[in-house]
């Protein structure tokens, strides 16, 4: 390769390490749809696996997958440096292919970018363009000093609610303080005033400014998940985060599946791009997060792991078993954070189930469904989270 595209050293091995991580991506995801295509002809599902056959990862460079693919320089081929200049205090210098020959390129970075370069050490950057525009993204390496763990905070990703956590101590029973809700509200209310506004300028024929506000719907999104994920890591101070990823919900819930109503809720739902999120920020305080398969969670009993349930409402499940009445998603939230808490509140083990369990089956209303205490210790906990819409756990 070096000596038909007459590259210096530097830029071939930049080339190689990009396509070398494109392909340990295409295998990675290969083995997972070779194993979810075995799972579906075992089960005899001649429909789903007709779509699997549709949904099979192309190699690199295949199929009209011929775009430009950026590469990542590192100190040998550019250099990220200060300027004198007023208006680019950043600049980038890049090697040509002629010896001692450089080309700079004027940054015009925010403080906030500002800040995270001077917070850590540069290793590389790339160039991307989008669109008319070309983009710097600058990779940054810094260490941080983790945090001692004392516990488990077990965090249940919810359609009609950013999330639920509960914080798990293996020699503690749970108590009114380790319930916390994460609502989102405001993003519904923001993204609903855009999805108006959109549909207007459509009816108006107001291509314009329908092109200047494309991405403003995605930039939302983007910025109230960052919210969410730093309101985690924020209450989980030394503590390990157990973060359930529902990994293949939206791959299995394809159409004319019979579920018309979930692929309905789950079509705004980036639960990928919050667990992503919640990495990023809690890896900045030195917080270890895990994401385990959260598939039966919510349905399955905390206290005795039964399956013999039954969901009263969307928000409530009842164990036939133990008797036990809790929050559905209280529930999955303890089940993903035992998942990793090696203790005597991992499932299926005798424990004091404190004053969230059986006690909410005497405090019934007269309709009959349950006002489960941890749901009303969660409203007297965070009221800055609690929307309107969602006064009753709808």
């Amino acid at each position: 390769m070096q000596k038909q595209a007459g590259l210096s050293a530097g830029f071939v091995q930049c080339c190689a390490d990009t396509a070398l991580w494109m392909w340990r991506s295409y295998w990675q995801l290969h083995r997972e749809w070779q194993r979810t295509v075995r799972q579906a002809q075992r089960a005899g599902d001649e429909r789903w696996l007709c779509k699997l056959m549709k949904r099979e990862p192309q190699p690199p460079f295949s199929n009209g997958l011929r775009h430009k693919i950026p590469i990542w320089f590192d100190d040998r081929i550019g250099s990220l440096e200060h300027s004198e200049i007023k208006l680019s205090p950043r600049v980038i210098r890049i090697s040509t292919l002629k010896r001692g020959e450089r080309i700079t390129v004027l940054l015009n970075p925010a403080k906030y970018h500002l800040d995270l370069l001077e917070c850590g050490e540069i290793k590389s950057f790339q160039i991307v363009k989008r669109g008319k525009k070309f983009y710097v993204h600058v990779k940054v390496e810094r260490e941080v000093r983790d945090q001692p763990v004392r516990a488990v905070r077990g965090v249940d990703l919810g359609v009609k609610r950013s999330a639920a956590t509960v914080l798990l101590r293996s020699d503690k029973p749970l108590s009114r303080g380790d319930f916390s809700v994460i609502r989102d509200g405001e993003k519904t209310h923001r993204l609903n005033e855009l999805n108006e506004k959109v549909a207007k300028l459509q009816q108006m024929k107001k291509w314009g400014a329908l092109k200047r506000m494309r991405n403003k719907r995605r930039r939302v999104a983007e910025y109230y998940d960052r919210l969410t994920a730093k309101r985690i890591a924020d209450i989980s101070s030394e503590c390990i985060v157990a973060i359930g990823h529902p990994k293949g919900i939206k791959y299995e819930n394809y159409r004319d599946n019979g579920k018309r109503k979930l692929r309905r809720l789950m079509t705004r739902w980036a639960y990928g791009r919050i667990i992503r999120y919640t990495i990023e920020e809690c890896a900045e305080q030195g917080i270890k997060v895990a994401a385990p398969d959260e598939r039966w969670t919510s349905i399955t009993c905390h206290r005795c792991g039964s399956r013999n349930t039954e969901r009263l409402t969307q928000s409530v499940v009842h164990c036939y078993d133990c008797g036990l009445t809790y929050n559905a998603d209280f529930n999955g939230a303890i089940n993903i954070g035992s998942s990793i808490l090696a203790g005597p509140r991992s499932r299926w083990a005798e424990v004091d189930p404190a004053p969230t369990s059986d006690e909410s089956l005497e405090k019934r209303d007269e309709a009959g469904s349950p006002r489960l205490h941890a749901w009303e210790w969660s409203h007297e906990l965070c009221p800055d989270f609690i929307d309107a819409d969602d006064e009753h756990g709808a």
